[in-house]
């Protein structure tokens, strides 16, 4: 029994974690973008939004929840300068300044004028509260934050299923499952995936006892792996329909409306508090995870003592909420050569480094030859 509720706490918590601001506006993207090829968009973003993030999360499990040694197999300055990089996009300079911008329009929605500023600094305080502990923070996502978002979100996907009377627009196939795997891209649920993992197989190394092998820890952690990956797949699922069916009433608003004005269209205006106080929650949850895992990450790269832990996460805050003020797109304008540049390569290196233990110059040599085709292609 008692494993099984470890199992549902910490698959919630990986949910909550993943589940962020990119999620909540890049799935109805692809369905407003893909139209009546809806299946093909979410077939597209399955497998760069859930597949690769699941593979992301057990590659790390197989180098015991190292992603300092998974990041090696590319060569000695890649184990260093790919941390530094993807965490630099999750943290301070991408995902979390995104994580405020989203949340800030869920709760702008039904209080118009919600400055950006003044609710940027309350969302940083909340971050930085949530940070300081890690156990405290696996707690409160899934025992708490998970259920809340997903009775909301389990809500508005059933009303708008039962309320659509719409008929999407046509787009081909092949066109539409391009769109969703592209797309996929934004969320860079892959390059969480690696810390993510490495912060889920500490804490549940914790928690077991000091007999058990490596194989029985991939064992256990595999099981929230999965329950997480589905969860998303579920809602990922329901927001690309809503997306399709729902395309006419989004078109042309900021991507951070797209949800709450969908949700006043199905549900009533009511339903903009139920749904912002759903996004704030998404948005918060995954602002934690990140947040913790790059100051702690920075804190373990110049050697500092645990003490000082604090004064970063103070530092990596504050550059987030500095990064917010650009908006939501113009935060997406800042990631997407970075994403189209690295991603490729990085997908390459999972894939190998689950099917291909050794090979260690193959690797390296494909991951930069990757990198170096993208760069030439982005140039040209």
């Amino acid at each position: 029994m008692r494993d099984y509720k470890s199992i549902f706490i910490y698959g919630f918590a990986l949910f909550a974690m993943f589940f962020g601001s990119g999620n909540l506006v890049f799935p109805i993207q692809i369905g407003q973008a893909t139209g009546e090829q809806w299946l093909a968009g979410f077939a597209g973003l399955f497998l760069t939004g859930i597949a690769l993030p699941f593979l992301g999360l057990f590659v790390i499990k197989l180098h015991k929840g190292s992603y300092e040694s998974f990041f090696a197999q590319a060569g000695p300055i890649a184990k260093v300068i790919l941390p530094l990089f993807t965490l630099s996009l999750l943290g301070s300079f991408g995902a979390i300044p995104r994580c405020i911008t989203v949340a800030h329009g869920g709760m702008e929605y039904m209080t118009p004028g919600l400055s950006l500023t003044l609710f940027s600094i309350i969302f940083s305080l909340a971050t930085y509260y949530f940070c300081l502990k890690d156990q405290r923070m696996i707690s409160v996502l899934g025992k708490w934050m998970s259920p809340i978002l997903l009775i909301a979100l389990g809500v508005l996907i059933s009303a708008g299923i039962l309320y659509d009377h719409s008929s999407p627009q046509s787009l081909q196939s092949t066109a539409a499952f391009s769109e969703g795997f592209l797309t996929g891209y934004q969320t860079m649920d892959l390059f969480a995936a690696f810390f993510f993992s490495a912060l889920m197989f500490s804490q549940i190394q914790k928690t077991m006892p000091a007999s058990t092998t490596h194989r029985e820890m991939i064992r256990f952690t595999i099981k929230p792996s999965l329950l997480g990956a589905g969860l998303l797949a579920i809602v990922y699922l329901g927001f690309v329909y809503l997306g399709a069916h729902y395309g006419e009433i989004t078109r042309g608003l900021e991507p951070e409306y797209f949800l709450p004005t969908i949700a006043e269209h199905v549900m009533g205006e009511n339903a903009t508090i139920f749904i912002g106080i759903a996004m704030l929650f998404s948005c918060l949850t995954t602002a934690v995870a990140l947040n913790n895992i790059y100051a702690r990450y920075l804190c373990k790269l110049f050697n500092m003592e645990d003490n000082r832990f604090p004064w970063v996460l103070i530092g990596t805050t504050a550059t987030s909420f500095v990064v917010s003020l650009l908006d939501f797109k113009g935060i997406a304008a800042l990631l997407k050569p970075a994403l189209d540049v690295s991603y490729p390569a990085i997908i390459l290196l999972t894939i190998m480094g689950i099917l291909t233990p050794g090979w260690r110059e193959s690797k390296k040599y494909s991951f930069y030859g990757i990198t170096s085709l993208m760069l030439i292609r982005m140039v040209i």
